[in-house]
């Protein structure tokens, strides 16, 4: 994967086609981004900058901003660029909060929006239902399954109520 920045699907009148191209340079100048192999498309409507695309970190999502943001003759910039760890949180949570998936420990990464599944999980239907939800996400570009058949299931976790310093060490308690 390369460094990529599409261009704009409008046509752009002058002074836009000149701001589009001084956006794309500001983002290529800058080498964390460029060395990532950032997926960044730039719209222009009048002096508005609209990112678009997958960023490795969070930084380089809000750096990107800054960096076009600060640019003569932007007067405001629509960040729609996703992160990784964006994508890796969502997943985790949607598949946490799924009654089929939340028993099993499955490992989630992210690069560029293509989605790992590692981990062992009980049977291929809580394989599948890890797929298919992790696929669901906007977030998501792709899914690659790395999962193994055969993991323990876990049981949910306890909710564990404490009720003052008698309940934690009860030979402890003070007694009038």
């Amino acid at each position: 994967m390369s460094w990529v920045v599409q261009a704009p699907g409008s046509d752009l009148r002058g002074d836009e086609k000149k701001l589009f191209s001084r956006a794309r340079q500001t983002l290529w100048d800058y080498e964390p981004l460029r060395a990532s192999h950032a997926e960044i498309n730039i719209g222009i409507r009048g002096h508005v900058v609209h990112l678009l695309g997958r960023v490795r970190t969070l930084n380089q999502k809000v750096l990107a901003e800054l960096l076009v943001r600060r640019m003569s003759d932007v007067a405001d910039v629509v960040n729609d660029l996703v992160a990784d760890p964006e994508v890796v949180r969502a997943v985790a949570d949607a598949l946490a909060a799924d009654p089929r998936t939340a028993p099993s420990i499955v490992q989630v990464d992210a690069r560029h929006g293509v989605v790992f599944l590692r981990g062992q999980v009980p049977d291929a239907a809580t394989a599948r239902s890890a797929i298919e939800i992790a696929s669901r996400l906007p977030t998501t570009a792709l899914v690659r399954s790395l999962l193994t058949i055969g993991g323990p299931v876990y049981p949910p976790a306890a909710v564990v109520q404490h009720h003052g310093a008698a309940a934690l060490a009860p030979e402890a308690a003070v007694h009038p």
